[in-house]
This record gives C-alpha cells, sequence and structure tokens, in this order.
C-alpha cells in the first residue's frame, strides 16, 4: 500500500492506485481523500475499488467513511458538501470516478 500524503493517513491500496491510473485520476485521488478527511475528521476511513453489482463495466473509488460523534442530520450535510466539493477536486468529466460510501452508526 501506498500513502495518500501525509495529511490524510488514508492508506491507498495498490490496486486503487492501479485504477485511478487507469482513468486518469491518479492526481486528483489524493485531493478527494484530503477533501473527505477534511469533511470527516473524526472518522475512520479507508478506500477502496467498487464494482456495481448491476451494470457490467461500471467500477468506482469509494472512500469509505464511518463517522463518530455525528448525528445522522450531520453526517448527511456533511455528504452534501462532499457532493458539492468534488467538483473543486476534479474536472466534471471525472467526479463520476469517485463515490463516498457514508456508513452511519
Amino acid at each position: 500500500m501506498i500513502q495518500a500524503n501525509l495529511l490524510t493517513a488514508v492508506p491507498i491500496p495498490e490496486d486503487v492506485a492501479a485504477f485511478a491510473a487507469e482513468q486518469g485520476v491518479s492526481a486528483q485521488l489524493p485531493v478527494v481523500v484530503d477533501m473527505t478527511r477534511r469533511l470527516f475528521p473524526d472518522a475512520e476511513m479507508f478506500v477502496q475499488n467498487e464494482d456495481d453489482p448491476e451494470i457490467a463495466n461500471d467500477r468506482h473509488i469509494v472512500i469509505v467513511t464511518r463517522p463518530k460523534g455525528m448525528s445522522v442530520e450531520e453526517a448527511l450535510e456533511k455528504r452534501w458538501e462532499w457532493h458539492k466539493e468534488m467538483f473543486a477536486c476534479c474536472p466534471a468529466p471525472l467526479v463520476c470516478v469517485f463515490r463516498l460510501g457514508l456508513e452511519i452508526g
């Protein structure tokens, strides 16, 4: 595994790094992880690839986030912010490569 950078301390598995390179989002991946860490500072977080079970060849990078000490309402508001901020992290055509896996509870 490689580190996204020192700020995130979220390991990026080799298969995720390879998929990011294939999709042309290697530069954006650490930026998206950092933005997610900023919005969910106390969350347990990891990054993985995920295949859509219903759509063939539809694959995404998912930043799985398990916030601590947040109400459902707060977490859902942060999810809204995450989607808005994605467009500052990535060119619009590349936003669809990323997904937020928000696990509340």
